[in-house]
């Protein structure tokens, strides 16, 4: 929308020959000067020795199309007039539902960047944006980015359709950074309708949430074959500190991307060691990779990697490690035996486990810089 005000504001002023610009009046000016709210817009208005001419409302605020009273004549007046009347009919008949939400949805947008960059993210959403009455308590959030310097070009008309028709039902999208969109969802349309919440059915959640992402995750990554990255919250009420939560997101996508390379939907829950190394200084993880001796070249090797990732993730059961790779238990512990002749470590004891852990964590962040 904007750029077709620009593009119309320099075609009138070449041809009315004065300056011309746009303006975004306040509230209250847009309420004393316009009674857009009724669809009565005046055709022009004298304030101030300009004219200003209407051009669109957004969030109860007009903007306008201003230039100087005396360097216009009557004539040049009516024509200007009649141009942008006629303008504003054209727009106002061919936005469809999903276009007018797209132009309604950029303030919020707007402000929650403008929030981040100032560093207020505990913030309620103002109540004069118009889309906080469509926000509520109970909702998931969910950040999508897609990467790469071939990254597909992705409207927001198109996006929202495909999730809706996923989803089953209305959720909000937010377009934030270039190709990173915010997604609020009611937690009844990915969870079901469960009144009492407690530590088990939190898991049970989570575990909803980790399969119902994979899901979307293939859906979009296979709509516009792209490299897409997703992380997702449980549900909380976004109406207040709706700026912390798009952090805490991005966060949890960069831990993901730097500890689990592979991996393309990542979940916070998951992540909490990840986070807490994350935020050790570079100089003490290094000082600690000294002390400990540094293994990273026996630990990342492909195969041990991939048995000692998923021997953690079994609680370090042997057995179950050895049937969830396929292997034979006598296969699992020469395995596990050469890991500890070459680090001296053994994962099979609870200190050495987390110090093999840590090793890796620590080689993820600091050595792939």
């Amino acid at each position: 929308m904007m750029m077709k005000m620009e593009a119309l504001r320099l075609k009138l002023q070449e041809i009315v020959g004065i300056p011309l610009t746009i303006k975004e009046l306040t509230k209250q000016d847009s309420n004393s000067f316009f009674n857009y709210k009724n669809s009565t817009l005046m055709d022009s208005v004298v304030n101030e020795g300009e004219v200003w001419f209407p051009l669109y409302s957004k969030d109860d605020k007009m903007s306008v199309l201003a230039g100087e009273l005396n360097a216009l004549s009557l004539e040049e007046v009516q024509f200007m007039e009649l141009i942008l009347a006629n303008m504003r009919d054209q727009t106002t008949s061919s936005l469809t539902p999903l276009e007018e939400e797209e132009r309604n949805i950029q303030s919020i947008s707007s402000w929650i960047q403008g929030q981040i960059q100032l560093g207020k993210l505990d913030v309620p959403i103002p109540e004069d944006l118009a889309i906080q009455k469509r926000i509520s308590s109970g909702m998931v959030p969910l950040l999508l980015s897609s990467e790469g310097i071939h990254s597909p070009v992705i409207s927001y008309i198109q996006l929202k359709k495909l999730l809706i028709s996923y989803f089953d039902g209305e959720i909000l999208l937010i377009p934030l950074k270039e190709n990173e969109w915010l997604i609020l969802a009611r937690k009844e349309l990915i969870l079901g309708g469960v009144e009492e919440k407690d530590d088990d059915q939190e898991e049970t959640d989570a575990e909803i949430l980790s399969a119902f992402c994979v899901g979307l995750h293939e859906l979009v990554a296979s709509e516009w074959v792209g490299v897409f990255q997703l992380s997702v919250a449980l549900p909380l009420d976004p109406r207040n500190g709706l700026p912390a939560t798009i952090v805490m997101l991005r966060e949890t996508i960069t831990l993901g991307k730097t500890f689990h390379i592979t991996d393309q939907i990542h979940y916070p829950w998951e992540l909490v060691l990840e986070r807490l190394v994350f935020s050790i200084p570079e100089s003490q993880r290094a000082r600690f990779l000294e002390e400990v001796a540094d293994h990273s070249i026996q630990l990342t090797d492909a195969e041990t990697l991939m048995t000692l990732e998923t021997f953690f993730q079994l609680d370090c059961n042997v057995s179950e490690t050895a049937k969830r790779m396929y292997i034979h238990r006598n296969t699992l512990l020469y395995r596990l035996d050469k890991i500890k002749h070459e680090t001296g470590l053994d994962v099979r004891r609870f200190g050495d486990a987390v110090l093999i852990k840590l090793t890796i964590l620590l080689y993820n962040v600091t050595k792939r810089k």
